[in-house]
């Protein structure tokens, strides 16, 4: 137990006796109002992914979209009061402890106190509040107080950008070809093929506006639904830029005058087997060239080159994926059989090629009515990146060395 000593109870004094038992009952009490804090804060979880639920499946059931925002914006808000309160309290309980810790034991046993010290801070650092407290601090530290519209936090982006640098020059060694065709000033609409389970695809085309690109660029990136099931994973993405993939939040980012990468491919793209490695799935139903008409954005095709090599794709597992609400579990040479570390990418050699921009604003916005024009467009685009992948796997000598 934290802030105790290795003292024989029987000759401690009564005093030193009593000033233990006290501590004891604060630092249990403190874990209790741990406990109570964890669990209020899962209900208020539940409670939030319950009403999201509900306004999916029935949107009548609020006046508007801003109430159901409303609605939700001031539950996030109580619920970081509650937050707060709660962290407080157990504050004040560890810093009562720690005092009596100082008033009583301590000068009761003046000999033993050097000789304890250090085992004191071990044992009180492995208190479950301590790590609590250390944890809430480091992760106060790389957050800014306010994010944007979809939660991207400058602070945290500026905080992985090492890990994300570090994969872009070094791990798969991407070179980037055609950045110059991205425009350097308003929205752009970015598509290119899918694949590698994560979206390691975007955040390295993010990298690589980031770094390469002449105006350096802050890239958004559509994120699948399915990713959002995982805890932590999809705040993640929204943190670093990833957005929930919608044509109402791909629009929103346009009309804010910024990069946007989609994938039309979806999910069908990163559950591509190996065997089919670089034949394109079909690019939905056109919704990206629908909103290169309504908001006169210019469509940047991409082609990828090495992602496809990163967790080759044996086999999907669609039974018990279905029971964890996601749409299949990847069968790897690596996965599941070596565990956790069966998820590492493998460290294949990239190559992106950015396409000259092609500009839709001769067909007007109505034209995004006409089904057999958006169809049409959307196999130009998916053909040129087809016809581009296959012209550079022709050229590749490795798929580790390029």
């Amino acid at each position: 137990m934290a802030g105790t000593k290795s003292t024989d109870p029987k000759t401690a004094s009564p005093q030193s006796r009593r000033a233990a038992i006290d501590q004891d009952d604060l630092i249990n009490l403190s874990s209790n109002v741990f406990k109570v804090r964890r669990t209020l804060l899962e209900q208020f979880s539940r409670i939030e992914r319950d009403m999201e639920k509900r306004a999916r499946v029935s949107k009548e059931q609020f006046a508007s979209k801003d109430e159901l925002n409303s609605v939700i914006d001031r539950l996030h808000e109580f619920r970081g009061e509650l937050d707060n309160v709660l962290l407080k309290i157990e504050e004040r309980i560890q810093d009562s402890a720690d005092s009596m810790r100082h008033t009583f034991i301590d000068k009761s046993e003046p000999a033993s106190a050097g000789r304890d010290s250090s085992l004191d801070e071990i044992v009180s650092g492995l208190n479950p509040f301590n790590l609590r407290r250390k944890y809430h601090e480091f992760s106060l530290s790389v957050r800014s107080e306010e994010v944007d519209l979809f939660g991207f936090d400058p602070i945290f982006d500026r905080f992985v950008r090492p890990l994300f640098d570090f994969l872009y020059s070094k791990y798969w060694r991407v070179e980037t070809y055609g950045i110059s065709n991205i425009p350097r000033t308003g929205p752009c609409l970015m598509v290119g093929n899918h694949s590698g389970s994560l979206p390691y695809d975007a955040t390295m085309l993010k990298m690589a506006v980031l770094k390469e690109h002449p105006a350096h660029r802050e890239v958004r990136f559509m994120v699948e639904d399915f990713l959002f099931h995982f805890p932590f994973l999809g705040s993640l993405m929204n943190r670093f830029g990833g957005v929930r993939a919608s044509q109402e939040n791909a629009q929103q980012l346009l009309n804010a005058e910024l990069p946007v990468v989609v994938f039309p491919e979806g999910v069908k793209g990163l559950g591509k087997l190996y065997r089919d490695k670089y034949h394109l799935a079909r690019f939905g139903r056109g919704g990206f060239i629908k909103l290169c008409l309504r908001t006169g954005a210019p469509l940047v095709p991409v082609a990828f080159i090495g992602p496809e090599e990163i967790h080759p794709m044996l086999a999907r597992e669609t039974f018990f994926s279905g029971l964890l609400g996601v749409p299949y579990i990847p069968i790897t040479p690596t996965f599941p059989w070596l565990g956790p570390a069966g998820l590492i990418p493998l460290p294949s050699k990239w190559s992106i090629h950015i396409l000259p921009p092609i500009d839709f604003s001769q067909y007007g916005p109505e034209a995004e009515k006409d089904r057999v024009l958006v169809y049409r467009l959307a196999q130009q685009v998916k053909n040129q990146i087809q016809e581009v992948i296959v012209e550079q796997l022709k050229s590749r000598r490795s798929i580790w060395f390029g």
